[in-house]
């Protein structure tokens, strides 16, 4: 049975704990456009991967708790822009399974580098958004011959949310408050000024409660230290980072920058908050187009 996700974060934050499930959460929202789907497997997880298009393959992930859906509208103007696109549906999401105990971030990229494995042709190129790029520059630090490049949108890590972020991410997936609340909360945590959400974009079922709650502790800084990851191994970067992000503040993508000046093109996009890829899909597909025309040159 589907759970709200604001009961999962509840518990996370209070420490109890929640029977843990291998099945994926069918009630969550899937592909509406035209999309083939392939099944690959790591280990005992069974995977579903979706593909579309003829050309560079660009291998994408969602934010946390999300599925590929999330990354439909970039996913479907890159595809027009003469890309190939893969969404691999994270563990517990839709009908992808497998165990959610245990699981790091070296488990994580690793199922995607199965997809890439079968699916490929490697090297890709690798877009990570908000959560997704963690799993990016793991899985480029892990197996760097799979990775062409990556790209980090909305990168965080090492420079924390803002307290009134978190509690409006709070907000919002806490359905006790009335929806115009809630959007106010998302609003104001993951959209730039000019944004304007809907009781859509924050529908429960564009989350599952067990993928996050997997992910989330997949990240435990005890099991996988931010140095591990962080480097995104030695792939070139395009990190794309909006000046109104307060869930991953720009601050994020300045220090990577710094810290890898000769590998790293950073694109600040005034305006755009945490979710950038809903905000302004486009600018975010014309910034990895260029980006990844100069890396297949």
């Amino acid at each position: 049975m589907k759970r709200n996700l604001a009961i999962a974060m509840a518990a996370l934050l209070l420490g109890a704990a929640l029977p843990r499930i291998a099945a994926g959460d069918t009630e969550v929202r899937q592909l509406a456009g035209q999309w083939k789907m392939f099944q690959v497997m790591n280990g005992s997880a069974k995977l579903r991967v979706f593909t579309a298009g003829d050309g560079p393959t660009i291998v994408m992930l969602p934010h946390a708790g999300a599925g590929p859906v999330a990354l439909e509208p970039l996913a479907q103007r890159l595809v027009a822009r003469g890309f190939r696109v893969l969404l691999p549906e994270p563990r517990g999401y839709g009908q992808s399974i497998g165990t959610l105990d245990g699981v790091t971030l070296h488990d994580l990229a690793a199922d995607v580098a199965r997809a890439i494995e079968n699916i490929g042709p490697a090297p890709v190129l690798v877009a990570g958004h908000a959560y997704g790029n963690r799993v990016a520059r793991m899985l480029a630090s892990d197996r760097p011959e799979l990775v062409r490049g990556l790209v980090l949108m909305a990168a965080g890590g090492k420079f924390p949310p803002s307290q009134e972020a978190v509690q409006n991410v709070g907000i919002l997936h806490d359905k006790s408050f009335p929806v115009e609340r809630r959007l106010t909360a998302a609003k104001a945590a993951l959209y730039g000024p000019q944004g304007n959400p809907t009781p859509d974009d924050i529908a429960a079922d564009r989350t599952s409660a067990d993928t996050y709650r997997m992910q989330f502790a997949a990240t435990d800084p005890k099991l996988v230290p931010l140095d591990s990851w962080w480097s995104g191994g030695s792939a070139p970067m395009l990190v794309i980072q909006g000046l109104a992000d307060v869930a991953a503040p720009p601050e994020n993508g300045r220090s990577l920058k710094a810290d890898y000046p000769d590998r790293v093109t950073l694109v600040e996009l005034p305006a755009l908050g945490h979710w950038m890829t809903w905000e302004r899909p486009d600018l975010i597909a014309e910034a990895i187009t260029v980006f990844a025309h100069k890396l297949v040159n």
